[in-house]
């Protein structure tokens, strides 16, 4: 009965996950490729739909782009008060005070003739050079070009600073992804990505152009010391858990590898609420984790164990809303294995248990207790000859009970609405 009621769990929580994912723009199916960035800025109020569709492929003005950025960014404009520099701006545009601030901001450029060009079409390298204008001083290296096959169409003015926005991962290489099509129009779906992705890494963006008021500090998870990085940037509208950062994924039922398929999605969960040292809540407890397993490597001799590869997705939090999520494994080189040294003790003429420590130590870290299974015990022997004893025999199964956990590390900055 108990696994009925864990199997009819997930069933109605991926149904739910299917459903905060279908597609909720009549043009954009839950399949489409920028799906999870058109859904993030929408949600962000960064690029708004126009009636129910989103219009993925129509151009960008550069107007749209300037007030999307404005957006991204955590402006939000009302009225200016500064003078037009502008003589093909009027007054009685709609966005006529996004241009404005950023004109006062110098986030985008006009023209030496004292045009704006509002709606003048941006291309895939104009809006690469806006980006790496904002974000903090660094010489794009060029050789991140080079594999690129057309990246002699880039101009040469735009060269180093689309380098810069590859460096930083801040850009859009589809449909082929040896492809910049640095010249190509900039259309919503491609914006939407480049948006998406900027305000990911908004640490990257130098100070004067973000919104002081959406910026309210940083505070500091201790989840493990182990982590590379602790930081949380804490906005008016949403924490950022920036990259690095290593939280600790409960299963959400019992897994076994033996049962599972490449495909089959993983579910991890929050098991208490996280905070920041400082005392905001970041991580609401419930919170679950969605993997989709990418590989299974077979268990072999020699205690070569399964290992079950996964790619994580999504984190919806109890309120059923879905952020994108990214993070690796982190115990036993990134997949989920059991501890390789549970299985294979045998003990030495002086009665000492070969490999005991080692399997304690590990399973500590990763929150599995198996490694009292399936020990492999002979008559005392030499240490080199009881090992290889416990090490001749096959592999094992991966298991987890609902409750153990794993450590994971953020691959890029978590964005979790307030």
């Amino acid at each position: 009965m108990k696994k009925i009621l864990a199997t009819l769990a997930v069933f109605f929580m991926m149904t739910a996950f299917n459903a905060a994912n279908a597609a909720v723009y009549s043009d954009v199916p839950a399949d489409y490729w920028a799906n999870t960035e058109i859904t993030a800025v929408v949600n962000d109020g960064i690029l708004p739909l126009q009636g129910n569709a989103f219009l993925p492929s129509k151009d960008v003005t550069r107007s749209d782009f300037n007030s999307a950025l404005l957006r991204t960014l955590g402006h939000r404009t009302t009225s200016i008060s500064d003078s037009n520099p502008f003589s093909d701006v009027v007054s009685s545009r709609a966005d006529y005070s996004d241009i404005l601030l950023s004109s006062k901001l110098g986030l985008i450029y006009g023209y030496d003739d004292g045009t704006f060009k509002p709606d003048r079409i941006m291309t895939k390298t104009e809006a690469a050079s806006v980006i790496s204008h904002i974000t903090k001083d660094y010489k794009g290296n060029l050789s991140s070009l080079d594999s690129f096959k057309d990246k002699d169409s880039i101009p040469a003015w735009g060269a180093k600073q689309y380098a810069k926005t590859i460096d930083l991962g801040i850009y859009v290489n589809y449909p082929d992804c040896d492809e910049l099509l640095p010249n190509k129009n900039l259309n919503r779906a491609e914006a939407a990505v480049l948006l998406y992705k900027l305000k990911q890494s908004i640490g990257a963006v130098k100070e004067q152009y973000v919104s002081q008021e959406s910026l309210l500090g940083t505070e500091h998870l201790n989840e493990t010391k182990k982590a590379e990085v602790d930081e949380v940037q804490i906005t008016s509208t949403r924490k950022i858990v920036l990259a690095k950062n290593m939280i600790k994924g409960y299963f959400y039922t019992y897994f076994s590898s033996k049962d599972a398929q490449v495909g089959d999605t993983v579910t991890f969960t929050a098991k208490n609420d996280i905070y920041t040292e400082e005392g905001t809540l970041v991580i609401p407890a419930a919170t679950t984790m969605n993997a989709t397993i990418t590989s299974i490597e077979p268990k072999k001799w020699w205690n070569k164990n399964d290992k079950v590869t996964v790619e994580f997705d999504c984190m919806t939090l109890p309120s059923g809303v879905c952020v994108p999520f990214k993070a690796d494994v982190i115990n036993n080189n990134g997949v989920l294995t059991e501890n390789r040294w549970a299985k294979p003790v045998a003990y030495t003429v002086g009665g000492a248990v070969v490999g005991a420590g080692a399997g304690v130590g590990i399973a500590g870290f990763t929150g599995h207790h198996h490694y009292g299974n399936g020990v492999a015990i002979g008559t005392p022997v030499g240490a080199g000859l009881g090992l290889i004893t416990g090490l001749a025999t096959k592999g094992r199964t991966y298991k987890a009970n609902d409750g153990e956990y794993v450590w994971l590390e953020l691959t890029q900055d978590l964005s979790i609405p307030n």
